[in-house]
């Protein structure tokens, strides 16, 4: 009788999910590259024990706000998550023009705020009320959308045939998750994408379509899964998802109602357990994902290699 108490309580009372940390704002200062402000947003998760790390990178016209409902659910999980925003290509260039912050400038500035952004978790012990010396940087996973997508490829070993003498990988990130992953601009998909040896998920849609890059159809999303070497590459493809709904409940000038509640869940349920799978060596959460025991619908696509 005590026993069905019990589970009967459990149904009604739940038990409540993870906590997070403190969340702290803050900007970094690049004294090498003519002092560049980098602001960063800091989720901790909840204790005092060591934890990966997770970046993420913001699109075109974003800010630190991005990808808020993806950070706040890894930071639950367990997880260090710091949001970058890039200056050049961040929310102040929507009124200097978006397309004038789609440079090859950018981009390479992009990547290497990444580097700084590990570089100064390693040199800082604290940032406010949040406690550095947690991040376990032997673990650190790469994330983010749009043209942090690419940002994303390019840390995880994307090559790219017009800089050959000088690779942006950076090789202490272990794993990465692309929102809305592009094809390469010039030479093939092999070429570009069979270097990416690490863990790669690729998030995207049938409806994953910009204005400003037209000639990018929904489906070329999908092509750097399948360009890619085989081992720990998997691909979602969500039914009838848009391109600002990766952008996870972010930046208000780009909410879109096509973020919804079956979206939200199943990215959340899917990249959570990549983490934890990449990041924290849970094999239960690997057995998750190539089972395909995630909160999918019937048109929705999963593949792994």
């Amino acid at each position: 009788m005590k026993k069905r108490l019990i589970l009967i309580a459990a149904a009604l009372f739940p038990a409540a999910a993870p906590a997070a940390g403190p969340v702290c704002d803050t900007h970094w200062i690049d004294s090498r590259r003519d002092n560049r402000d980098i602001p960063v947003r800091i989720r901790m998760p909840e204790g005092t024990a060591k934890a990966p790390v997770i970046l993420f990178s913001h699109g075109l016209g974003g800010s630190i706000d991005s990808g808020r409902a993806w950070a706040e659910a890894w930071a639950e999980a367990g997880m260090i998550v710091i949001n970058i925003q890039h200056d050049g290509s961040d929310r102040a260039a929507i009124a200097t023009g978006l397309r004038n912050a789609m440079t090859p400038k950018q981009f390479i500035a992009r990547a290497i705020d990444v580097h700084f952004v590990i570089d100064e978790i390693a040199r800082l012990p604290h940032e406010g009320a949040c406690d550095l010396s947690r991040a376990d940087l032997s673990h650190i996973g790469m994330s983010g959308h749009s043209f942090g997508a690419i940002t994303t490829q390019a840390i995880a070993g994307q090559h790219f045939a017009q800089r050959d003498d000088d690779p942006l990988a950076d090789r202490r990130v272990i794993a990465a998750i692309a929102f809305s992953p592009s094809p390469p601009k010039q030479g093939s998909d092999e070429a570009a994408f069979g270097p990416i040896r690490i863990p790669f998920l690729s998030v995207t849609g049938t409806a994953d379509t910009v204005f400003l890059t037209p000639q990018i159809k929904a489906e070329d999303r999908q092509r750097p899964f399948h360009a890619m070497s085989p081992g720990g590459k998997y691909l979602l493809v969500l039914d009838g998802a848009n391109h600002m709904a990766f952008n996870g409940r972010g930046d208000r000038a780009f909410a879109s109602a096509a973020l919804t509640p079956h979206i939200e869940q199943a990215v959340i349920d899917t990249t959570t357990a990549f983490w934890r799978w990449t990041l924290m060596g849970d094999q239960a959460a690997k057995a998750k994902l190539d089972k395909k025991d995630l909160p999918l619908d019937a048109k929705d696509d999963f593949e792994r290699k």
